[in-house]
């Protein structure tokens, strides 16, 4: 099964825009964070950071915090960032939101995790211009969104008299900026994107 992460598109951008262009004169770095973001939500590359960053980011893939323990065998979850930046993808318990396990996978990257446990899972995704000094958060985030419905991680054994077959579940996610996406995520903030 594969889902779109869905639309960064312009409407980011323009309500960004017309915020920024309220409280320019008051506060400039948010204009210019503002007209980060509207590059961004656009496709247009970022701005490197100024500030403090990760001295040597991880590969795509590596977990970077939660509490799933990955087995040897399990479900199957694939992410592929189509672009837009770098993103941190994090799947959490979907029953009490508490974070099961965070990644950093980079812009036109792709990577599969395996032996996922049995769980219910939601999906978040957030893009960011670069990765804090703690290697596992954005120094700022861009935009950040889930995936309207959860993933239920089940095991199913089928017993036969010849054979026993155990099933278990395979996703794949798109973090897109194309108009095309078959699933209209939902925008988050970035303390609930942050949170553990």
């Amino acid at each position: 099964m594969t889902r779109s992460f869905g639309r960064l598109g312009q409407g980011l951008g323009a309500a960004l825009i017309l915020f920024a262009t309220g409280a320019q004169a008051a506060d400039p770095p948010s204009r210019a964070a503002a007209m980060a973001a509207a590059d961004a939500a656009a496709g247009l590359p970022v701005a490197p950071e100024t500030g403090p960053v990760c001295a040597t980011p991880p590969p795509s893939g590596e977990k970077l915090a939660g509490d799933m323990k990955l087995a040897s065998e399990g479900h199957s979850v694939e992410f592929s960032n189509a672009g837009g930046g770098d993103a941190l993808v994090k799947m959490r318990h979907a029953a009490t939101s508490k974070l099961a396990a965070s990644f950093y996978l980079r812009s036109m990257e792709e990577v599969t995790v395996e032996g996922v446990p049995d769980g219910t899972y939601r999906i978040q995704y957030a893009f960011g211009p670069a990765l804090a000094p703690d290697c596992k958060s954005f120094t700022r985030i861009i935009r950040a969104r889930e995936l309207p419905e959860v993933d239920d991680m089940q095991t199913q054994v089928i017993e036969t008299d010849d054979q026993t077959e155990v099933k278990r579940t395979s996703v794949s996610y798109e973090l897109s900026v194309t108009e095309t996406a078959n699933v209209k995520p939902i925008s988050i903030d970035a303390a609930a994107f942050n949170a553990e």
